[in-house]
């Protein structure tokens, strides 16, 4: 009996499997992409502050998974539910409290999401309009050359709370508002993605953001990040990096005067942003002298951040330094199981890639506002979708790190003697 000859475009490879999955991915991509919408957008948008936490979570929720990773975060737990009680007994707000103990441990809990496949295109395109927002913004105005216009932009960003955007020689405007805290992770993960067209328009609109926001840091994480993505290159081409470089140091020596005084205006008086981190190092050093058992056991849960010598912070939940806030509450002994907990977390989740991406990520927010929050906890879940250390099945994605793409249909293989033959 003969049958019909087999070709690949009669071949069905169990899509019932598949099309669920993909579906899933789709939904995940789609949740993450309105995830960072709110991230970068609720602060312009009325209403949309009080959504960003609930859906970040709500997303948590809808794909965790219990596992030894979220069993590690028992302690963590347990050490915040005490810290909380006894802030409460001190006479802190519970309310403050509470929203610190939810976001501190949702920024663990977020490694115990299950891995799906997710598009990091449509997952990050809202950083990427915010990149090109403030890359607009700040090229108009270093054009337009209207200290007038300035210094209106400036007004209306802080009198709306968006941020700032200000200039320190009249032709480079910096545009640091809410929103930027996830460009550079959108810079780390375009550049440890595969060649495609989204990739390299991910990778420029993430520069001209980076540019924009003018923060030292995420210049070091960027740097650092490029170092780490090409360190092999660097190696196998040391001539041409050295007269780079060479080049590089020439032009930085013609225009250090321009260098050395934006420097300088970091640091020169105590309301550059220098100064006010200084104001914030020197409160919690003199709250701990007051109170010595502190710097091990915490503040607790929910203390308001002590004032300065020049400012006031006791009515500010965000502060420039917002990891020293959260260890001025959590003392040495919780910063050190938080640390313990994180490096866990972070080796049984995620890929090599997916580590250095986090960790540099980290490094961005160190010193800015912005971190160990909201942000943290959508990039963290993001990473692991993108970058497992377990493969996601076959068909599903090829590597860590590439887009979710549907199987490939086999050719078959045609043997002599078989019926196809």
């Amino acid at each position: 009996m003969s049958m019909p000859p087999l070709h690949a475009d009669t071949w069905r490879p169990d899509e019932s499997v598949h099309r669920p999955r993909q579906r899933i991915a789709l939904g995940l991509s789609l949740a993450f992409s309105l995830a960072t919408l709110l991230l970068t957008r609720h602060a312009q948008v009325p209403g949309l502050s009080s959504l960003t936490a609930p859906f970040a979570l709500l997303i948590l929720m809808g794909t965790l998974h219990f596992s030894k990773v979220t069993l590690a975060v028992v302690p963590m737990l347990l050490f915040c539910c005490v810290s909380l009680v006894v802030s409460v007994f001190l006479g802190n707000e519970a309310s403050v409290g509470l929203r610190f103990l939810v976001i501190t441990i949702a920024t663990l809990v977020a490694f115990g999401v299950r891995s799906q496949p997710v598009s990091p295109a449509w997952a990050l395109f809202p950083v990427a309009l915010q990149a090109l927002g403030i890359a607009i913004l700040s090229i108009t105005l270093s054009v337009m050359q209207d200290p007038l216009m300035g210094g209106a932009v400036r007004a209306y960003a802080i009198t709306s709370d968006w941020g700032d955007v200000y200039t320190l020689d009249g032709l480079y405007y910096r545009v640091q508002v809410i929103g930027n805290a996830l460009i550079p992770l959108l810079f780390a993960v375009c550049l440890w993605q595969p060649p495609t067209r989204w990739r390299r328009w991910g990778l420029i609109l993430a520069v001209m953001g980076l540019l924009a926001a003018g923060n030292l840091t995420y210049f070091l994480m960027a740097g650092l990040a490029v170092f780490l993505r090409f360190k092999a290159y660097f190696y196998t081409h040391t001539r041409t990096w050295l007269t780079v470089f060479s080049v590089l140091a020439v032009v930085a020596v013609a225009n250090s005067d321009v260098g050395i005084h934006s420097v300088t205006r970091k640091f020169d008086g105590a309301g550059s942003s220098m100064g006010v981190r200084f104001d914030q190092i020197d409160a919690v050093i003199r709250a701990t002298d007051t109170l010595p058992a502190a710097v091990l056991t915490g503040a607790g849960l929910g203390s308001r951040f002590p004032n300065g010598r020049i400012n006031d912070y006791s009515d500010s939940l965000y502060i420039e330094l917002q990891a020293l806030f959260v260890g001025y509450q959590l003392g040495l002994i919780g910063a050190a199981i938080y640390g313990a907990t994180l490096l866990y977390c972070a080796r049984h989740t995620l890929s090599r890639e997916g580590r250095i991406i986090f960790w540099l990520y980290m490094l961005s927010g160190i010193s800015n506002p912005y971190i160990l929050d909201t942000n943290q906890i959508i990039a963290t879940m993001l990473l692991v979708h993108l970058f497992p250390r377990t493969p996601h099945p076959s068909g599903l994605s090829p590597s860590p790190g590439e887009p979710a793409v549907p199987a490939m249909r086999p050719t078959p293989t045609v043997t002599p003697g078989s019926p196809a033959a």
